[in-house]
C-alpha cells in the first residue's frame, strides 16, 4: 500500500506540466504554482552505544498550492504540503497541524496545509498574516540557517503568525516576525530543552535586517534576534527554572568574479546564546552553563561551467544553540555539495555530508557519528 501510494505520488509529480504564474497576477486572477523534489538517500551511523546502522529510501515532497490576486495589493495564497517515503516508518496521514509532530517536522507519510494566508502590499510594505514559510539562509550553494529556515530538504515546517518587511531606498529588508506556538510545540524546528507550555512561550519575537546585491562584492549582509520568552527549561526539566531564549545571529557572503562567469563566493554566519541551559540539562560533563556559540562558513564556486556549482560547509553548534533547523545543538557538520541548473524550474544536487557530536554525552560510551549522501531532483511549475 505505502509503495503504491509513493508510486501514484511520483507519477503525478511527474506528469504535471510546468505552467509558471504571472510575475505580477491580474486582480481577480488564480495563479496556479508549487513544486516537487524526488530523491534518494542513504545513511550509515556509529552510534553511541557503539552499534553500527546504515538505511536508504527514496523520497518525495509535492506542495502544490493556489494564489489568489485579490487587488492589487491584497492577495491570499493556500497550499497542501506532503512528504512520502518507500521508508518502513512512512505512515499516510493528512491533519491540519498546529505543531510539528517530530522535531524537523513532518513525518513520513504526512501531509498538511502549509501556507493559508492573507498577504498585503502596498508600496515599500510587505505584510502577511495566517500560515507561511519564513527563511533567512546565508547565501551559497549549500544554503543554511542558524535561525531561521522553513521546510528545507524535502522536511515540511512552517510559522504561523504575523511576518512584516519593509524595503528602503538602499535595498535593506527589516523583518519582524511574531509565530504562535501551542503547548504540544512549535511549528518550526526549535531544540530540547526548550519548552512551549508556559503562557507565554507561545509567542515568538524575531527581528532582522538583510540587505543583497547579486553583482556587488559584498553578495549578502544581515544579522536577527529571536527571542521566545518562558521557554527555556534551563535544569532539562519542567520542575527546574523556566527562563527567557535569546539568540543574536550574524551572516555575510563576499563575492570574486572568475574567469568565463565563474564566481568565488566566501559566506560566515555566526550565532551567540547569552541564556543556555546548564551542561547537565543536556547530558554533558560540565558543570556550568553549555555553549552557547555557534558558525557555519562556506566556499563556493558558482557557474564553474554554466548552470553548475559547487560548495564545500563547514560548522560547529553549541549545545546551548537552539534555533538552527540545519544544525543540531553539540553537533559539528563537514558537507560537500554540487547543484546542476537545468532551467529556470529545474535542478539536481547531490550532498555528501558528516555530523558528528562535539561533545560526548554521559550517558553514552562514543560520539555519535552519521555520515548521509544524497541525489535529489526538484522542479518548480
Amino acid at each position: 500500500m505505502k509503495s503504491t501510494l509513493f508510486a501514484s505520488v511520483l507519477s503525478l509529480a511527474i506528469a504535471t506540466p510546468v505552467s509558471v504564474g504571472a510575475a505580477d497576477p491580474a486582480p481577480g486572477e488564480f495563479v496556479f504554482s508549487g513544486d516537487a523534489r524526488l530523491g534518494y538517500f542513504g545513511r550509515e551511523r556509529e552510534d553511541r552505544n557503539g552499534s553500527r546502522s546504515d538505511e536508504s529510501d527514496w523520497r518525495i515532497r509535492v506542495r502544490p498550492g493556489v494564489l489568489w490576486q485579490v487587488t492589487t495589493e491584497l492577495s491570499a495564497k493556500a497550499r497542501f504540503a506532503g512528504r512520502y517515503s518507500t521508508d518502513d516508518s512512512n505512515d499516510n496521514h493528512y491533519e491540519f497541524f498546529t505543531a510539528i509532530p517530530q522535531s524537523d517536522g513532518l513525518g513520513f507519510g504526512d501531509s498538511t496545509i502549509d501556507e493559508l494566508y492573507l498577504r498585503y502590499k502596498p508600496g515599500n510594505w510587505d505584510v502577511k498574516v495566517g500560515r507561511m514559510q519564513t527563511s533567512f539562509e546565508l547565501e551559497g550553494i549549500a544554503k543554511k540557517s542558524l535561525s531561521r529556515n522553513d521546510s528545507p530538504n524535502t522536511d515540511i515546517t512552517w510559522t504561523d503568525g504575523i511576518h512584516a518587511r519593509y524595503v528602503d531606498a538602499a535595498g535593506w529588508n527589516y523583518h519582524a516576525i511574531i509565530q504562535r506556538s501551542e503547548d504540544d510545540g512549535p511549528t518550526t524546528v526549535r531544540r530540547s530543552p526548550l519548552a512551549f507550555t508556559e503562557p507565554s512561550s507561545h509567542a515568538t519575537y524575531y527581528f532582522g535586517m538583510e540587505r543583497k546585491d547579486p553583482k556587488g562584492r559584498f553578495l549578502q549582509l544581515g544579522w536577527d534576534i529571536t527571542y521566545i520568552p518562558s521557554a527555556l527549561r534551563t535544569d532539562g526539566t519542567a520542575a527546574g527554572r523556566i527562563d527567557d531564549y535569546l539568540g543574536i545571529a550574524g551572516r555575510m557572503a563576499l563575492q570574486w568574479p572568475l574567469a568565463g562567469g565563474m564566481r568565488f563566493v566566501w559566506a560566515g554566519e555566526a550565532g551567540f546564546a547569552p541564556n543556555t541551559s546548564t551542561e547537565a540539562a543536556l547530558r554533558l560533563s560540565g558543570s556550568g552553563r553549555a555553549s552557547g556559540l555557534a558558525f557555519q562558513t562556506s566556499v563556493n564556486l558558482v557557474d564553474f561551467a554554466p548552470g553548475h556549482g559547487v560548495g564545500l560547509v563547514y560548522g560547529q553548534v553549541g549545545g546551548g544553540w537552539l534555533l538552527s533547523p540545519d544544525f543540531g545543538n553539540n553537533q559539528e557538520l563537514l558537507e560537500l555539495r554540487y547543484q546542476w541548473k537545468l532551467s529556470a524550474t529545474q535542478s539536481i544536487e547531490t550532498r555528501v555530508r558528516q555530523r558528528r557530536d562535539l561533545e560526548q554525552r554521559t550517558d553514552a560510551a562514543r560520539k555519535r557519528v552519521d555520515d548521509d549522501v544524497y541525489v535529489r531532483f526538484t522542479q518548480r511549475f
